[in-house]
């Protein structure tokens, strides 16, 4: 990843189009871990990384 952070990445189809959900873990300034997600379109952000479980969604992980 360019931030230096590894993600897990799921290509994902909804209403015919394909997506891809990337989900990392990071470490809070406070020691605690949290997840994010972005999503991608095409190879571009259509949104930004966001706290969050997303896998969760797709019951994954």
């Amino acid at each position: 990843m360019p931030d230096g952070h590894e993600c897990v990445e799921l290509p994902t189809i909804i209403n015919n189009v394909e997506y891809v959900l990337q989900s990392r873990t990071i470490a809070a300034a406070d020691g605690t871990q949290r997840p994010e997600y972005r999503v991608l379109l095409k190879g571009a952000e259509i949104k930004s990384w966001t706290e969050g479980d997303i896998l969760a969604y797709f019951a994954i992980g």
